[in-house]
């Protein structure tokens, strides 16, 4: 299996998803299924109901990220890269 069929995927308009809204939780939750809900005529994705488990490691990646990203700016500001604003400063720049 390649990664786009490694998880089984579903789309259900809207209507469908609310008639059918336990049923796709448990498949979340039981079998890790992806049931993308559409809207419209175009039938556009417009959310997903999926395992928390997956969204709860989306969640860390970006932690993890935001972490790097941080510490990366803090490291230009110890090095001289950067420099920093104080609050009244900024508050004052833009006449808060």
């Amino acid at each position: 299996m390649n990664a786009e069929t490694a998880v089984p995927r579903e789309e259900l308009s809207v209507t469908e998803a609310r008639d059918h809204f336990s049923e796709r939780v448990n498949r979340a939750h039981y079998s890790g299924e992806i049931t993308y809900v559409t809207r419209g005529r175009r039938h556009q994705r417009a959310a997903a109901i999926v395992p928390a488990d997956l969204v709860e490691h989306y969640e860390a990646l970006l932690d993890e990220r935001d972490a790097r990203i941080a510490a990366e700016r803090l490291a230009d500001v110890e090095a001289g890269r950067s420099e920093t604003v104080s609050l009244e400063d900024l508050e004052r720049e833009l006449g808060l």
